[in-house]
């Protein structure tokens, strides 16, 4: 498949998205809900302003500033998220649900594990948030074959249910993948067909190097990233020039600047050409 093309993103073009997303939303845009709106990414943005309060400034927008006073206010967005989709929020939660942005979180709590502790420290008496003490008290953090619940209790870890996806007609595998793991195995299976070499499979970003023949017949060296869902990769906050190619389950994500791989439809294209 060939490298998809993306015209020029002006100055201007960013300044007009992030206004009128503002206007939208009736507030300053998070990263992830306009490089999502936009199909822009952050080297695009990097390019013209430098960072991203710059970006915001040049719309006329609020720079998102996170002091420590405003932990609080971080903190009950969320709680209003987590009671919103019924559990301790995932990182895909937060563009439909909450009004910061992720990295917004991350940065003021270290990471996006630690919030379930840093509310449950602040909040856990407070009659207001006892439906999302409840939610933190039955999640626990997963370690060792037990739960460590955030007040520091342990319990055994049951043994979590295994789910499968929409049955393939490949020996390889007899399911469809539901998570990333099923994503990395079934490119290794495939990898040969599709055409890449696979160097090396680390546990930071980008997920994999590789070496891919392309229509011009040249080989190239590749960087990848696995997502069970393209839209994932800006989710997950990745910088795009650090990356190549992303190989995922399903492409949902429009104007993607990335060349992806769509594997539920190369094994169409499999199934099709061995019939």
């Amino acid at each position: 498949m060939a490298r998809r093309i993306c015209s020029p993103v002006t100055r201007k073009q960013i300044i007009d998205g992030l206004a009128s997303l503002g206007a939208e939303l009736g507030r300053t845009p998070s990263k992830v809900e306009y490089y999502a709106k936009s199909g822009s990414n952050e080297r695009r943005l990097k390019k013209h302003f430098g960072t991203w309060n710059e970006a915001l400034r040049a719309a006329d927008l609020r720079p998102n500033v996170v002091k420590p006073e405003n932990a609080g206010e971080l903190l009950d967005d969320w709680g209003k998220v987590a009671r919103a989709v019924g559990r301790c929020p995932k990182l895909s939660d937060y563009p439909t649900h909450g009004t910061f942005g992720v990295s917004t979180l991350r940065r003021a709590f270290k990471s996006w594990r630690g919030l379930p502790r840093a509310f449950y420290a602040r909040s856990a008496e407070d009659e207001r948030w006892k439906d999302v003490i409840k939610i933190i008290r039955g999640s626990g953090e997963r370690r060792g074959g037990q739960v460590i619940a955030p007040d520091g209790a342990i319990s055994p870890l049951a043994t979590p249910g295994i789910t499968y996806g929409e049955p393939l007609d490949f020996g390889f595998l007899r399911n469809a993948p539901v998570n990333e793991a099923g994503v990395v195995y079934l490119f290794g299976c495939l990898a040969a067909r599709l055409g890449y070499i696979v160097e090396a499979i680390q546990t930071f970003f980008p997920d994999c190097e590789a070496k891919r023949r392309d229509p011009d017949g040249r080989i190239r060296r590749v960087r990848i990233e696995f997502e069970f869902e393209s839209r994932n990769f800006l989710l997950h906050g990745h910088d795009a020039a650090g990356c190549d190619v992303i190989v995922c389950w399903r492409d949902n994500w429009e104007g993607c600047p990335l060349h992806v791989v769509d594997l539920s439809v190369e094994l169409q294209k499999l199934k099709q050409a061995a019939a």
